[in-house]
């Protein structure tokens, strides 16, 4: 290689070199004045659903002569109570800087579940063995796969909650599986009466029983009555349970001219009958469960002060409690202002609850009781004539031998209504009780009034035709 050549060589490699230099020295300088004024810990980050965020607590570094307090921060579009992707937006010197912001769910949830008991072929309901279940998100439950239940015997199932993090937690349970053949039983099959072309509750007293499952359905045929005809009637009725098991009944009703009711004395059995004024309410409900929880019925006297209210009657009946009517206004002005007002809103009231179960209740309770003396203020010896009245017409009222005096004042002390309430002594209580907004504390007191009862022998009833009936001393 000739001594020129490698001068070239060695001239054309300084240069080349040279250039590199200068490129690196230009990167680097173009790199220094364009770095990232914010400098991030991490990007993007991820947050708890349901936790706070501090957006600037993720800066690590903010460069050059710029202090935190300069940085305005736009974070606004995050939503921690929602899983998904965010952005908050950091703002220095002109420049934006982007962080995303991941809501994440990292936790399982949790619940309870419990063993079931049930007949061959029944179909079961994640419902009915999953309880309380916490979470920060939605959640589904199911059982892990499809299980059979039409076969005898004790069987693992597992249960499975998924939040939408897609987190799952997993319990076992036992399902226990009978084959049930045993037929249910229907009591209180008691003759009916009824005038002619009058209402009639055929379940009026009926009672279902089955040895497994807690509400048996009762068939009722009474295609063989003419109420637009004098005389006496069969009806017929089914009672099936849940595996199928049925049995049948019959009781007779006499359809009568005129029917007069007569009071009922006090039998010889222990049973309260628990009765609720003036609703339905928002609290019908919870006193509908609570009488659920302890197996016990009651009788509701119902008003048409709260229709939006009004399906709890229906639910109440279909529950086997009894309506009753107790007025339409409650305005004692209005009802007591002459017999006919009176009647105008007790036939109010009677095609309201008609609306609801089908017919009109003979079972009544006087705005006041019948030994009110609002009425002598509007019209003189009014009670006195209605308490004749209403029975001639096919009613019966029914007063109180026990208070629990949840009408002295709204939200009367719970312990005072337990202990007014659990006082009575007599065999045939019927316990005055309301059923309003305003009467929360008649709920919370209801268990310990019930349990008090029960712990002493007595059945809880709903009123029937058999029923004690409590009958005031007229004082007007």
């Amino acid at each position: 290689m000739s001594l020129k050549l490698k001068k070239d060589i060695k001239k054309k490699a300084i240069l080349l070199v040279g250039i590199l230099c200068i490129v690196t020295v230009v990167f680097f300088i173009f790199k220094m004045f364009n770095k990232p004024l914010i400098a991030f810990k991490k990007n993007p980050v991820e947050v708890e659903i349901n936790e706070s965020i501090d957006p600037t607590s993720y800066i690590e570094e903010i460069h050059g002569k710029y202090k935190s307090s300069d940085v305005k921060i736009d974070a606004s579009q995050v939503n921690t109570k929602k899983l998904g992707e965010y952005t908050i937006q950091y703002a220095l010197n002109d420049k934006k800087y982007d962080l995303t912001v991941k809501v994440v769910d990292t936790h399982a949830p949790t619940f309870k579940v419990k063993n079931l008991d049930i007949d061959v072929g029944m179909k079961v309901d994640v419902k009915d063995v999953v309880s309380d279940i916490k979470d920060a998100t939605k959640t589904k439950a199911y059982f892990k796969k499809d299980y059979d239940f039409t076969k005898e015997g004790k069987q693992n199932v597992t249960v499975v909650v998924e939040d939408e993090g897609g987190n799952k937690t997993e319990k076992e349970i036992e399902v226990n599986i009978v084959k049930d053949t045993e037929k249910p039983e229907l009591t209180g099959l008691h003759d009916l009466t009824v005038k002619v072309n009058g209402d009639i509750d055929y379940l009026s007293g009926l009672t279902a029983k089955d040895n497994r499952d807690p509400s048996p359905k009762i068939t009722v045929d009474s295609s063989d009555v003419d109420l637009k005809k004098t005389g006496t009637y069969t009806v017929k009725y089914t009672v099936k349970d849940r595996s199928g098991n049925a049995d049948t009944f019959t009781r007779n009703v006499k359809v009568l001219k005129k029917v007069v009711t007569k009071a009922v004395p006090s039998s010889e059995e222990k049973i309260v009958y628990l009765t609720f004024d003036d609703g339905p309410s928002e609290n019908t409900k919870k006193i509908i469960d609570i009488l659920d929880k302890y197996d016990a019925k009651a009788t509701f006297f119902v008003t048409g002060n709260n229709k939006k209210c009004n399906k709890y009657i229906k639910e109440a009946y279909e529950k086997g409690h009894t309506i009753g009517l107790h007025t339409y206004s409650h305005d004692y002005k209005e009802v007591y202002s002459s017999m006919d007002a009176y009647f105008d809103d007790l036939n109010k009231i009677g095609q309201m609850v008609k609306e609801q179960i089908g017919f009109v209740p003979k079972y009544i309770r006087f705005p006041g009781g019948s030994s009110n003396t609002k009425s002598a203020s509007y019209c003189k010896g009014l009670m006195t004539t209605l308490v004749t009245e209403v029975q001639n017409r096919g009613y019966q009222y029914y007063d109180w031998n026990a208070d629990s005096t949840d009408a002295v004042r709204n939200n009367q002390a719970v312990s005072v209504l337990v202990k007014n309430g659990t006082s009575s002594k007599a065999k045939n209580i019927n316990l005055l009780m309301h059923d309003t907004a305003a009467k929360s504390t008649t709920v919370e007191a209801l268990p310990k009034i019930i349990e008090h009862y029960q712990k002493l022998g007595y059945t809880f009833k709903g009123i029937d035709d058999t029923s004690f009936t409590p009958h005031h001393g007229v004082n007007n």
